[in-house]
């Protein structure tokens, strides 16, 4: 039915056409007579009855239209309700599944009611086999522990024994050892002695390595604080760094620190321990550590010497920590020494070796180039010069200065000017 109202609709709306056209047609010939060109008398008559009845007709089409507008809404209204009752359906289907799960859950848990009251009467009876069990095995681990500690004390007693006899074979052993010890002992001081002999340097060495330059006044290693005897009426200035060290019997210098001064006063600076992780270089044919991180060659092989390259510390290098030893403190009276500073003195150096430097690298450093040590000296109050001549304090050597270098070299040789190789200066440089 809801499907047949616009045919309905249409069906009607043709009927009126049909009854309005019928009844125009027949006023028309009211108005008309037989005459069909009989208008002229009547045109006024004839124009109002049109009006009226082109008016009805629109009238008839409003309503028409309005009809199919309550259609349409009368539609959408019978499709909500057609929703809503699918809806209200699906609930009640879910409803009632809802309600017979429930039903199903409360019969299941009458039924687990009675099987968990069964349960508990046998979990009652294996808890007391259970514990009848464990104190059956705990009778049986006590005998048996029993057992094995009177096993383990005849062993220990036997091991006693067994110790006994083996420390007697190893004091006798450690005789012989020390014997064969002392043997090889005195052969590799004889070839160590032969070895300085070997590769004694040619050329004068500096001493400024040993010279002293001030003392200690105040000690406080707790609060990692140095008073030393020189201040800025001495040169000294802030970031200035120095190695302390004191001398034994023998006049044997023994490195305790680097000191770094942080407050530069007019006669005494403050100075701190320089504290750091290393890595020390070893070299590989022998049990030789580098003393500092900075060291790339072994001492034992002289720069610039034809056929006799300086061997490089390739060894696995050891792990140490830079800093005061806790055993062997810096204490009042320890002394300080700088390699590029003397109190109230301007030292002027030569940088010996090649000083070419292509694409940032310098072939003839060791390991700093020659531009960064120049800047080193010149920080401490140094002066660098290009030539050698008797103003010169000290040479400094870099790789193969003898060959890159010869002409200058051997000039500072004749002279007699000391000189310091580089990788004895790299403690110093460092200001990072």
């Amino acid at each position: 039915m809801q499907d047949n109202g616009p045919l309905i609709a249409l069906i009607f709306l043709i009927l009126l056409t049909a009854v309005f056209g019928l009844f125009a047609h027949q006023a028309y010939n009211e108005l008309m007579g037989d005459d069909p060109e009989g208008l002229q008398g009547e045109s006024t008559k004839l124009e109002a009855e049109i009006k009226r009845q082109r008016e009805d007709h629109l009238a008839v089409e409003d309503e028409i239209r309005k009809v199919q507008i309550e259609i349409e809404q009368k539609k959408v209204e019978i499709q909500t309700q057609l929703n809503r009752r699918d809806r209200f359906t699906r609930l009640a289907e879910d409803y009632d599944s809802a309600l017979k799960g429930r039903q199903a859950i409360v019969n299941s848990g009458r039924l687990s009611r009675g099987a968990a009251t069964e349960l508990g009467v046998k979990v009652a009876e294996k808890k007391d086999e259970t514990r009848a069990s464990i104190r059956r095995d705990e009778n049986d681990t006590r005998e048996r522990a029993d057992a094995q500690v009177r096993e383990m004390e005849t062993a220990r007693e036997n091991a006693v024994n067994r110790a006994v006899e083996e420390r007697k074979k190893h004091e006798q052993g450690q005789k012989t050892f020390r014997m064969q010890k002392n043997l090889e002992q005195t052969e590799v001081d004889e070839y160590k002695r032969q070895l300085d002999a070997l590769t004694q340097r040619e050329v004068e060495r500096a001493t400024v390595m040993t010279e002293i330059d001030g003392k200690v006044i105040l000690s406080d290693p707790v609060n990692n604080t140095i008073v030393v005897s020189l201040g800025t009426v001495h040169g000294v200035q802030n970031g200035f760094r120095f190695e302390c060290f004191t001398i034994r019997p023998g006049n044997q210098k023994v490195h305790k620190a680097f000191l770094e001064v942080r407050k530069a006063l007019p006669s005494v600076s403050e100075c701190m321990v320089v504290e750091k992780k290393v890595d020390l270089p070893r070299d590989p044919l022998s049990d030789y550590v580098a003393p500092e991180p900075e060291y790339k060659y072994s001492p034992y092989h002289e720069s610039g010497r034809t056929g006799s390259p300086l061997l490089p510390l390739s060894a696995r290098p050891k792990e140490a920590m830079l800093g005061m030893n806790k055993l062997d403190p810096i204490v009042e009276g320890d002394f300080i020494q700088n390699p590029f500073y003397a109190p109230g003195k301007k030292f002027t150096y030569y940088i010996s070796g090649s000083k070419a430097i292509v694409q940032g690298v310098q072939k003839g450093a060791i390991h700093y180039t020659w531009p960064h040590i120049q800047r080193t000296i010149e920080f401490y109050g140094g002066k660098v010069v290009e030539n050698v001549d008797l103003g010169v304090n000290y040479i400094i050597a870099q790789k193969n200065a003898k060959d890159d270098d010869a002409e200058q070299f051997a000039r500072a040789v004749t002279l007699g000017l000391p000189v310091i190789y580089e990788w004895e200066l790299f403690r110093f440089l460092d200001q990072r």
